[in-house]
């Protein structure tokens, strides 16, 4: 949970609204369906950042209403007016990334197919333990066919554990890294364990945890085939260990083992959760809607699709973050030349 609140709330009773909203039942398999604000109407702002201190996603709607380089202006806006006060941006100067763009490199490289799917996940762990606190998402052009959106909640992660796992994933440290080989660009090293609760610049704890996904084994599932001329996605392979999340090489052999068993019980969960909210509750972008996702918190992805789709992102480093990366907020995509370079230069 973020504990900051917007400008003109009162920060005592925002915690206590959280803390209400805490106590409400949560289920691992229940898609988190954000609401909608409309850009630029009244309170728009401070709409928008109660949904995501009390539901760790928004969708900002009628920004951009032109051509790309409009749309492309309004993605590296949207967060210097959103982040305007508290949390306060400290990345104003990073670069708005084109989606849809990025994916031709990724496609040259073999980790994407022309409307492929992307299976739940967090964004930035190419920076390692400095990953962006925020992502914005601002769709140009929905894809014809497919494409929807689905969210799933670590806090709603977290509620559903038993104290002695969620004891484990609190606790037990292990390589957070992203890999080259089997991920989508070989990032800064990080360990530590999958589920953390630093403290902000208020001295709340807030839930950070990140998901990296293995694409070699993702290939194998449905998810990963885009949508038939039928408009049905072709079939795969489920049921397997997709994340990242590994022992770290000091761990003893009998330690690895137990914790290969955790993770890939975690990994299954996850897969079970991804699979109910598919059938429970999708979302789709339209043109000029941005979806904004605390990306600390809450793993997004996108199910195959037909068509051309557009999309803009920009990662943002915030007050309440982890601050800026060593170098500073580079780029906004993983495909970037900067990351090209030694991981000790960056």
């Amino acid at each position: 949970m973020i504990p900051s609140t917007p400008p003109t709330g009162n920060a005592r009773a925002m915690l206590r609204a959280l803390a209400a909203i805490a106590c409400l039942p949560f289920s691992l398999g229940s898609a988190l369906v954000p609401r909608r604000v409309a850009f630029g109407a009244g309170d728009w702002r401070h709409k928008a950042l109660e949904a995501l201190w009390t539901e760790g996603a928004v969708v900002v709607a009628d920004v951009g209403d032109g051509g790309e380089e409009d749309f492309k202006e309004a993605a590296l806006r949207l967060p210097r007016q959103l982040f305007a006060e508290r949390p306060k941006l400290l990345s104003a100067d990073a670069p708005v990334s084109g989606v849809h763009e990025e994916l031709l490199e990724a496609k040259r490289r073999g980790k994407y197919l022309p409307g492929s799917g992307l299976l739940p996940h967090t964004d930035g762990y190419v920076y390692g333990d400095f990953l962006p606190d925020f992502v914005t998402l601002l769709c140009e052009e929905p894809s014809v066919e497919g494409g929807a959106n689905t969210l799933l909640d670590g806090v709603a992660l977290a509620r559903t554990l038993d104290q002695e796992a969620l004891h484990w994933l609190e606790t037990t440290p292990v390589d957070l890294s992203e890999a080259d080989a089997s991920g989508i660009a070989a990032g800064r090293k990080a360990e530590g364990p999958v589920i953390q609760w630093p403290s902000t610049s208020t001295g709340e704890r807030r839930l950070k945890w990140r998901r990296q996904i293995n694409v070699e084994e993702a290939k194998r599932t449905r998810n990963w085939h885009p949508l038939d001329a039928s408009g049905s996605a072709a079939e795969g392979v489920a049921g397997r260990y997709v994340s990242l999340w590994k022992p770290l090489p000091n761990a003893t052999e009998a330690e690895a083992k137990e914790i290969r068993r955790n993770l890939a019980e975690l990994d299954g969960r996850l897969q079970s959760a991804f699979a109910s909210a598919e059938r429970e509750g999708t979302f789709s972008l339209a043109r000029g809607e941005a979806l904004v996702i605390d990306n600390w918190r809450v793993l997004h992805s996108r199910g195959p699709y037909k068509g051309t789709r557009k999309m803009w992102r920009v990662w943002s480093w915030t007050s309440e973050g982890s601050g800026l990366p060593p170098g500073g907020a580079k780029t906004s995509q993983p495909l970037s030349e900067v990351f090209d370079a030694p991981r000790a230069e960056l």
